[in-house]
């Protein structure tokens, strides 16, 4: 193989490799990866409502002073946040997980439901929305492992608005 097929070639794989989330390098034996083969850390805790135990799950109650066109304010410093989302968005957590506790906050407005997920921690959540009302749901959950490029995925069903923050 010629240098320049070779270069090209781990060229593509690079760009296919970084798709995935992972990084690599290339060297003379060709292109290296330095994707981790460990598992990814789990939650000590898993991420349950901060609501009544006893509260209807389908329940939909409008909460005031909450809004979907501003990110909810929680009491952690702010790592990811983000206000008036429709359908899907990955939201990165800047600088990543560290152990100790994360607060995740959603609220959503529309008929539907919005869903959470911190791949990283294998955690997801989902909350029902109404039209009209604001929804609010805020979990918390145990990190016991850093993950440096660990990110929340939030996803709403067709006519579902909703705001997000995340905090350490």
């Amino acid at each position: 193989m010629t240098t320049i097929t070779r270069a090209a070639t781990a060229a593509a794989i690079c760009a296919a490799v970084l798709l995935t989330g992972t990084a690599c390098t290339s060297g003379d034996d060709g292109p290296t990866t330095s994707a981790k083969k460990s598992a990814p850390p789990t939650p000590t805790a898993s991420a349950e409502p901060a609501a009544d135990a006893n509260a209807d799950a389908d329940a939909v109650e409008d909460v005031d002073g909450e809004s979907v066109t501003e990110a909810p304010q929680i009491e952690r410093k702010t790592i990811a946040s983000f206000a008036n989302g429709q359908f899907g968005r990955v939201i990165p957590l800047k600088g990543g997980l560290h152990k100790g506790t994360l607060g995740i906050a959603l609220n959503c407005e529309g008929k539907g439901t919005a869903k959470v997920e911190v791949p990283a921690l294998g955690v997801t959540f989902k909350q029902e929305c109404a039209d009209g009302k604001v929804a609010s749901i805020y979990n918390e959950i145990e990190v016991s492992a850093a993950a440096r490029h660990a990110y929340a995925q939030v996803t709403g069903t067709s006519g579902v608005r909703w705001s997000v923050s995340a905090g350490q």
